[in-house]
């Protein structure tokens, strides 16, 4: 029972846990006087000749819910008050996937500044992300219970999936205008890790006799994930010794990945940009350990690798009922035919949630540009496609208004706002990927806020500037 306690902190931790991000659609990216927008591509231009915050750059929290709707469970009066709990409609509405994802991104430090021929930039943050996935049968289970599914072709077929990792990282990032036309970009990450999670396999399937409503339970469980506390084994069973965080085993997890971007004018109204974010891996190998549960044989309730169970004779139940030390030991008697047992790892290796975009874009005017940009972005249960279209307006060399709108798969109310303004070397920056989350939380499928503040420095230079500075420094090197 304690190693399923343990399973169960780790699956809490993994679902509410908020502190870091998988690379997402954002109003920011779109924005051409923020330095943000290097975030979505290492090669997107920065104007400014330099810029630096500390502990307010910025701040990404997010949340993304499919399938499971507040409003779909409940019915309301005139009032728009919930009245009476629907729960058959509640299970009609999911999906036969649902998932739910939160991740949040804090900036620690960033810092950037033109040289004589590119753009370096520097970033110290921390990130997080979780995903739990969950299928319609465990939702109906809990609803309707066994009765709704009878029969040997008709089990609970229940299935599970929790992925969770927070790490910090190190970024040292380098873009370069080739020519007037190509701009391409590099980022060199060195990352460090303070915990995973992710379930291999989280599955039951109960099987109800339609006759005599004996249960029938089949389940595997297969846990693997690096905790930020110190343990030991001890006779095959795991024991925490110490609660206290220590800085130094982050030094123990730790990886490598890289940013790639490019950029590619067409003309004076057209242009195109792609990226490839987080290719690259973590090694974990501090506080490992892999938890594997199965059904053992304790008994008369044990079938051939599955727990059957007929039900307890009146005499039992009354026995219950009067003795606290037979409810007890029937207890006890009954959770032996279950085991999670841990076993130490010595380590394992992961790969990034990689990312990948690719964006046109169309100048209106010098202030008025659309876009028009698919994304593939990860949040530990594989790739999910996005695809949004853009309006950005900047004004003056000092703001930015975005629109955005995106779909993503069951999700397609995502209107975004983003607003950027400089004032006099403070830059300032809020956006949302889908206003209407605020206003209704609960039964939006995506909610999204990014927000920071930023100090710029020296005058804004654009990237045919930048080629002529260039090219003159060049020439008059070669003449001296």
């Amino acid at each position: 029972m304690k190693h399923i306690r343990i399973i169960a902190t780790l699956v809490l931790m993994a679902v509410l846990s908020s502190a870091s991000v998988a690379q997402i659609v954002s109003p920011v990216d779109f924005m051409r006087y923020n330095p943000r927008s290097v975030n979505a591509n290492p090669a997107f231009y920065t104007q400014d000749y330099g810029y630096f915050d500390l502990m307010l750059g910025g701040y990404t929290v997010g949340v993304q819910n499919i399938g499971l709707k507040y409003d779909k469970f409940f019915r309301f009066n005139n009032a728009g008050q919930p009245t009476v709990l629907d729960l058959d409609n509640g299970v009609a509405s999911l999906r036969d996937k649902n998932y739910i994802n939160t991740f949040v991104n804090v900036d620690v430090f960033n810092c950037g500044r033109r040289t004589k021929h590119g753009y370096f930039n520097y970033s110290h943050r921390f990130r997080e992300v979780e995903s739990l996935t969950f299928n319609k049968d465990l939702v109906k289970l809990l609803a309707n219970g066994n009765s709704a599914f009878l029969g040997e072709a008709n089990p609970a077929d229940i299935r599970v999936n929790v992925s969770a990792r927070m790490i910090q990282e190190f970024n040292f990032g380098y873009q370069m205008s080739l020519t007037d036309q190509w701009n391409i970009g590099l980022r060199l990450k060195f990352l460090m890790g303070f915990m995973d999670v992710k379930t291999n396999a989280l599955n039951a399937q109960l099987y109800t006799d339609p006759e005599t409503y004996a249960l029938k339970l089949m389940s595997a469980a297969d846990v693997r994930a690096t905790l930020p506390y110190e343990f030991v084994m001890e006779d095959g069973k795991m024991k925490i010794v110490d609660r206290r965080f220590n800085p130094a085993t982050l030094f123990k997890n730790y990886g490598f990945g890289v940013d790639l971007g490019a950029e590619y004018k067409i003309n004076d109204q057209w242009g195109v940009a792609a990226a490839l974010n987080d290719l690259g891996f973590i090694k974990w190998n501090n506080h490992s350990v892999n938890f594997v549960g199965e059904i053992n044989d304790g008994g008369s309730y044990y079938d051939n690798g599955a727990f059957v169970f007929t039900g307890l004779t009146n005499e039992q139940v009354h026995a219950m009922m009067e003795d606290e030390h037979f409810a007890q030991n029937l207890m006890d008697s009954l959770t032996s035919y279950f085991s999670l047992t841990p076993q130490a790892l010595a380590g394992y290796t992961t790969g990034l949630y990689t990312n990948m975009m690719v964006r046109g874009y169309y100048d209106l005017t010098p202030e008025h540009r659309f876009s028009a940009q698919f994304m593939g972005y990860n949040v530990g249960m594989g790739m999910k496609p996005a695809m949004t279209l853009a309006y950005t307006g900047s004004f003056k060399e000092q703001y930015d208004v975005v629109a955005t709108y995106t779909m993503m798969p069951g999700s397609f109310d995502n209107l975004g706002i983003g607003l950027s303004a400089n004032f006099g070397g403070l830059l300032m920056y809020v956006a949302t990927n889908n206003i209407f989350g605020f206003f209704n939380p609960a039964n939006r499928s995506h909610l999204h806020a990014q927000f920071g503040i930023s100090f710029t420095s020296g005058e804004k230079v654009s990237r045919a500037e930048t080629i002529v500075i260039r090219d003159q420094e060049m020439e008059a090197e070669s003449e001296d």
